[in-house]
């Protein structure tokens, strides 16, 4: 049972509230927790529902937005998870495992070679962008292993090619790039009107 649920009935299961006097927040949040749930016991379309659900509610949680790039990435749709990531980052740009998740969704990305003339021909700004990715995640969180993993395969990926950092960055929604129709498919449904800022996402600096 969600947690603004138990909180709401106090014991008193005749006196239910109604979906509508609970905080909009609360109940997406409670989605995301739910669809974690349903992920980490494999229920993939559960999980994605639950998420799904928690955007139509609060189009600005970027944890749900981190979470469907996740579930994106497991059914080998990248553009589309590079997208949700996009839009997480652009609600909180130091979210680490938004940071992760898109640095992931681009190594998978180029691996899967979906776009063989697109990644040929960007192949230093792809890459910098997935290294970038990982260093912020790292910078972020200084313990996560995982993003010391994907520094590492990044390096073995690139050879000998020099990593450069796009401005504005391939995968945005600035640029007009290959995440553009991903993003009018997987980000826009769940906008309402005057409800999207377009926010760059932001660049490496010291903070």
């Amino acid at each position: 049972m969600p947690q603004w649920l138990k909180k709401v009935i106090g014991g008193q299961e005749s006196k239910l509230a109604r979906p509508s006097e609970i905080p909009v927040d609360q109940r997406a949040q409670d989605l995301v927790n739910l669809g974690d749930k349903m992920f980490s016991v494999e229920d993939y379309q559960g999980a994605e529902e639950a998420y799904n659900s928690a955007l139509t509610l609060d189009g600005h949680n970027a944890s749900a937005w981190q979470r469907r790039g996740r579930i994106f990435s497991h059914q080998g749709k990248f553009t589309e998870a590079m997208a949700c990531q996009v839009r997480a980052l652009e609600l909180e740009g130091r979210q680490t495992r938004a940071w992760l998740g898109l640095g992931d969704a681009i190594l998978s990305f180029v691996k899967s070679d979906q776009e063989p003339l697109f990644i040929r021909e960007n192949r230093a700004e792809i890459m910098g962008e997935a290294l970038d990715c990982f260093q912020r995640a790292l910078k972020y969180d200084a313990g996560l292993a995982s993003a010391r993993e994907g520094i590492e395969a990044c390096k073995i990926m690139m050879g000998s090619v020099a990593p450069k950092l796009a401005n504005p960055r391939i995968f945005s929604f600035h640029s007009g790039g290959i995440i553009e129709k991903a993003k009018r498919e997987v980000v826009s449904p769940f906008l309402k009107p005057g409800d999207y800022r377009r926010k760059p996402i932001p660049v490496p600096v010291d903070d």
